[in-house]
């Protein structure tokens, strides 16, 4: 029972991410070679920081299953952030 949260949080980590790796996929449709390359290193860095993560929370799932949760949602909060201000920039 104490695995439900942490469990979640790194679904909803993994799931968040293909969601921004997405976003940043569509944002580069007309975007120059330049902009392109700097969409590759966002999604390079943004799937970085989700696979820390997730597989920070995983060592810690079995013995501190409170912090493994709170680990594995702060790359989720750090993503909705990013995700948030991409969108408020745009227009």
């Amino acid at each position: 029972m104490t695995l439900i949260l942490p469990g979640a949080a790194i679904l909803c980590t993994l799931a968040l991410t293909l969601v921004m790796l997405v976003f940043c996929s569509a944002m580069g449709a007309n975007a120059s070679p330049a902009s392109i390359a700097a969409l590759k290193r966002w999604m390079i860095g943004l799937s970085l920081l989700s696979l820390t993560g997730t597989i920070a929370a995983l060592v810690l799932m079995r013995s501190q299953p409170n912090l493994a949760a709170s680990i594995a949602i702060l790359p989720s909060l750090l993503i909705a952030m990013i995700f948030i201000a991409s969108l408020l920039k745009g227009k």
